[in-house]
């Protein structure tokens, strides 16, 4: 719980680099060689021969001669006169040959032509060049997989520690640093108890072309978000559009996730935008994974059991009677959750309290029963709830979106008793169970992944599993899409639901 990989510490908190590696590489091997049969990249001519020996220098790029170098100080003078078009934007260094390029000392009886202003000019022309600056590299325990190049230490840092709060807060992060406990949360809410990166970060000295280098912090957290994609899903915002239906509508992105992917202009989750803003709505492919455990404390209702209905004679046909009021119990329920660059992928419940025990109802009716009559106490449709689009949350959204946040295809259960009045499949409903509670409330489940589980005409009772979660009809993602109809109007199915529980 209080363990932060050391590369957080080492990257965010760190000083400096040391840079030790040469600027221009020579492998300076001399040797025996009949170099006037290899063909050169620039044109070079051989124009006589000595009888004796001499030391050249060969330069190489990725293993094929670019030519023989007449005056290597006099090469090494024109690279340090091009830093001055690369010293502005990368001072305090100096210019090389870069990665791929190499010189090797050979000895031969030839007397070469002077092309060291051609080869000075290959250079250049190819991108061949590079500065000495740092290289950030990403790997795991098969090997580095990602390399970066970038002008300041001091950027990459800052970017990092940027990604970093994307995920978990600054507080916490400080907290695990100084080896703090952090408890369970007391109230409902959350709390983060650890932060992992599953990848390993190291950096090293390197001169590359300054084309390759990342210049700015900006450019280093782009590169954190989306990895080597350079793609981007740009939206413009209209009268109307809330944060959550615009996420809905993108890969059904959380508003947390939209404020991350657009810093510039968006600061909050439930910050209010307006007609015209531009938001970046590409859903982001990160070269590392940041793992966050949170533990979450919610409350939630204890539903007691379906009432009991009891037959009295005294009481008219089709008339009933609570003889007992049902009462909901309440619990506070402990989960431990983990998240992946800020996306839940699992919850545990790890205890739960109970604050308050519920009571079963009971109904006296006139006859035998032969429809049920709902309680007017809803439940949830599914377990651990979520909504992840509000009645309204877009234009013509006469609904609420459920998920369970812990079960993507969960099992669904009828909210009250009632009768089954209708099942089947439409083209924007996906399949469907629509169920009549007999007091002037109709509710309707859609998208269901496979036909529902009840026939037309059968009666149901509370918390009856009547489906399954899917993605059916005109969805765009699984999930279940709750409607609730109140004499023939939809209402919002949080005037009856305790939506104000939800975390």
């Amino acid at each position: 719980m209080k363990k932060v990989l050391a590369v957080v510490l080492s990257l965010i908190l760190a000083g400096a680099i040391v840079y030790g590696l040469p600027l221009i590489r020579n492998r300076t091997n001399t040797v025996e060689a009949n170099i006037v049969n290899e063909t050169s990249l620039v044109q070079q001519e051989i124009l006589s021969y000595d009888t004796k020996e001499k030391t050249y220098d060969k330069i190489y790029d990725k293993g094929k001669l670019i030519g023989v170098i007449s005056d290597r100080a006099y090469l090494d003078s024109l690279i340090a006169d091009k830093y001055k078009d690369f010293e502005k934007a990368f001072p305090d260094t100096q210019l090389g040959l870069g990665n791929d390029v190499y010189i090797v000392s050979e000895r031969s009886y030839a007397n070469f032509a002077n092309v060291d202003d051609q080869i000075m000019d290959y250079l250049v022309e190819n991108d061949l060049l590079g500065v000495k600056t740092t290289a950030v590299e990403f790997s795991t325990d098969e090997g580095v997989y990602e390399i970066i190049y970038v002008r300041s230490y001091d950027d990459f840092a800052q970017a990092l520690e940027q990604f970093y709060t994307n995920f978990v807060s600054d507080e916490t992060i400080a907290k695990l640093v100084r080896g703090e406990a952090i408890e369970s949360p007391k109230e409902l809410g959350s709390v983060e108890t650890n932060v992992v990166m599953h990848e390993k970060i190291s950096t090293k000295e390197a001169i590359v072309s300054p084309t390759e280098i990342f210049s700015d912090k900006d450019s280093i957290y782009e590169f954190l978000c989306y990895g080597r994609n350079e793609e981007r899903v740009y939206y413009t915002v209209r009268e109307g559009d809330t944060l959550q239906g615009v996420g809905y509508y993108f890969g059904d992105m959380s508003p947390r996730q939209l404020v991350m992917l657009n810093p510039d202009v968006l600061s909050n989750e439930n910050q209010v935008i307006t007609s015209g803003m531009q938001l970046n709505v590409t859903y982001y492919t990160s070269p590392i994974t940041i793992e966050v455990t949170r533990e979450r404390l919610t409350q939630q209702l204890i539903v007691p059991e379906v009432p009991e209905y009891i037959e009295d004679e005294d009481l008219e046909v089709g008339i009933y009677e609570v003889r007992v009021q049902e009462e909901s119990g309440i619990r506070n329920v402990l989960y431990e959750e983990k998240w992946i660059n800020g996306v839940l992928e699992s919850g545990e419940m790890l205890s739960e309290n109970i604050i308050k025990q519920s009571k079963r109802g009971v109904i006296a009716v006139g006859t035998k029963q032969v429809y049920l009559v709902g309680t007017g106490s809803y439940i949830w449709p599914v377990d651990n709830p979520s909504i992840t689009c509000h009645f309204g949350c877009y234009f013509g959204h006469t609904g609420t979106d459920i998920i369970n946040v812990y079960e993507k295809y969960a099992p669904i259960y009828a909210v009250d008793s009632g009768t089954v009045d209708l099942t089947g499949y439409r083209y924007d409903m996906g399949n469907f169970v629509i169920i009549n509670h007999n007091n002037g409330i109709r509710t309707m489940y859609m998208h269901l992944n496979v036909p529902a589980y009840v026939e037309e005409g059968q009666n149901v009772t509370r918390g009856q599993i009547i489906g399954q979660m899917g993605n059916t009809g005109t969805s765009e993602g699984v999930h279940l899409h709750l409607t609730f109809e109140d004499h023939g109007v939809r209402r919002n199915a949080c005037n009856y639901l305790p939506c104000s529980m939800l975390y």
